[in-house]
Protein backbone atom coordinates (compact mmCIF):
# COMPACT_ATOMS: atom_id res chain seq x y z
CA UNK A 1 0.00 0.00 0.00
CA UNK A 2 3.04 2.54 0.52
CA UNK A 3 3.40 3.25 -3.42
CA UNK A 4 -0.33 3.18 -4.37
CA UNK A 5 -2.16 6.39 -4.35
CA UNK A 6 -6.05 7.02 -4.61
CA UNK A 7 -8.56 9.17 -4.60
CA UNK A 8 -11.30 7.16 -4.20
CA UNK A 9 -12.88 8.29 -0.72
CA UNK A 10 -14.18 4.14 -0.74
CA UNK A 11 -10.52 3.04 -0.66
CA UNK A 12 -9.25 5.53 2.07
CA UNK A 13 -12.28 4.81 4.34
CA UNK A 14 -10.99 0.85 3.79
CA UNK A 15 -7.81 2.11 4.13
CA UNK A 16 -8.83 3.82 7.62
CA UNK A 17 -11.00 0.50 8.77
CA UNK A 18 -7.80 -1.90 8.25
CA UNK A 19 -6.09 0.91 9.93
CA UNK A 20 -8.32 0.19 12.79
CA UNK A 21 -8.58 -3.30 12.78
CA UNK A 22 -4.48 -3.59 13.13
CA UNK A 23 -4.69 -0.61 16.04
CA UNK A 24 -6.80 -3.04 17.84
CA UNK A 25 -4.92 -6.25 17.20
CA UNK A 26 -1.69 -4.06 18.64
CA UNK A 27 -3.90 -2.38 21.27
CA UNK A 28 -4.98 -6.00 22.08
CA UNK A 29 -1.18 -7.34 22.05
CA UNK A 30 -0.15 -4.71 24.46
CA UNK A 31 -2.92 -5.38 27.26
CA UNK A 32 -2.00 -8.98 26.89
CA UNK A 33 1.74 -8.00 27.37
CA UNK A 34 0.93 -5.37 30.55
CA UNK A 35 -1.02 -8.40 31.73
CA UNK A 36 1.55 -11.08 31.66
CA UNK A 37 4.19 -8.68 33.04
CA UNK A 38 2.26 -7.75 35.48
CA UNK A 39 2.06 -11.57 36.77
CA UNK A 40 5.44 -12.25 36.19
CA UNK A 41 6.41 -8.62 38.00
CA UNK A 42 9.40 -9.94 40.67
CA UNK A 43 10.35 -12.67 39.98
CA UNK A 44 13.66 -12.18 40.21
CA UNK A 45 13.30 -11.96 43.74
CA UNK A 46 13.30 -9.24 46.15
CA UNK A 47 16.59 -8.50 48.19
CA UNK A 48 19.29 -11.00 47.02
CA UNK A 49 21.95 -10.75 44.88
CA UNK A 50 19.63 -11.97 41.75
CA UNK A 51 17.30 -9.45 42.44
CA UNK A 52 19.95 -6.27 42.41
CA UNK A 53 21.41 -7.43 39.52
CA UNK A 54 18.73 -8.20 37.13
CA UNK A 55 15.55 -6.28 38.71
CA UNK A 56 16.29 -2.95 37.54
CA UNK A 57 17.03 -3.86 33.75
CA UNK A 58 13.64 -6.59 34.33
CA UNK A 59 11.38 -3.15 34.96
CA UNK A 60 13.42 -0.88 32.46
CA UNK A 61 12.89 -3.25 29.66
CA UNK A 62 9.07 -3.96 30.96
CA UNK A 63 8.71 0.33 31.09
CA UNK A 64 10.38 0.47 27.48
CA UNK A 65 7.90 -2.25 25.91
CA UNK A 66 4.89 -0.63 27.18
CA UNK A 67 5.98 2.72 26.26
CA UNK A 68 6.77 1.25 23.01
CA UNK A 69 3.17 -0.18 22.74
CA UNK A 70 1.39 2.63 23.64
CA UNK A 71 3.29 4.80 20.93
CA UNK A 72 2.57 2.21 18.27
CA UNK A 73 -1.38 2.27 19.37
CA UNK A 74 -1.38 6.56 19.22
CA UNK A 75 0.67 6.32 16.10
CA UNK A 76 -1.67 3.77 14.47
CA UNK A 77 -5.08 5.85 15.91
CA UNK A 78 -3.45 9.46 14.65
CA UNK A 79 -3.26 7.33 11.14
CA UNK A 80 -6.62 6.27 11.18
CA UNK A 81 -7.78 9.25 11.99
CA UNK A 82 -6.06 11.06 8.86
CA UNK A 83 -7.29 8.70 6.76
CA UNK A 84 -10.99 9.07 7.48
CA UNK A 85 -10.39 13.12 7.34
CA UNK A 86 -8.80 12.74 3.91
CA UNK A 87 -11.28 10.66 2.83
CA UNK A 88 -14.12 13.26 3.85
CA UNK A 89 -12.34 15.75 2.75
CA UNK A 90 -11.81 14.29 -0.83
CA UNK A 91 -15.09 13.55 -0.87
CA UNK A 92 -16.50 16.76 -0.05
CA UNK A 93 -14.60 17.99 -2.81
CA UNK A 94 -15.92 15.64 -5.34
CA UNK A 95 -19.57 16.28 -3.90
CA UNK A 96 -18.75 19.93 -4.44
CA UNK A 97 -17.54 19.70 -8.07
CA UNK A 98 -20.78 17.13 -8.90
CA UNK A 99 -23.00 19.54 -7.41
CA UNK A 100 -21.27 22.39 -9.81
CA UNK A 101 -21.66 20.48 -13.13
CA UNK A 102 -24.59 19.81 -11.95
CA UNK A 103 -25.69 23.48 -11.51
CA UNK A 104 -23.83 24.43 -14.55
CA UNK A 105 -25.79 21.81 -16.72
CA UNK A 106 -29.00 23.14 -15.50
CA UNK A 107 -28.40 26.68 -16.05
CA UNK A 108 -26.37 25.96 -20.02
CA UNK A 109 -23.80 27.96 -18.67
CA UNK A 110 -20.00 25.99 -18.52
Amino acid sequence: MGNVFSASPGDIQRAARIQAEILDIVGNSVRLFHDDATRTAGWVGRDDSMARELGPRDEKERHGTEETGEALMEAGDTMARVLSMNGNVIQGAQNDAYEAIDDASKSGRH
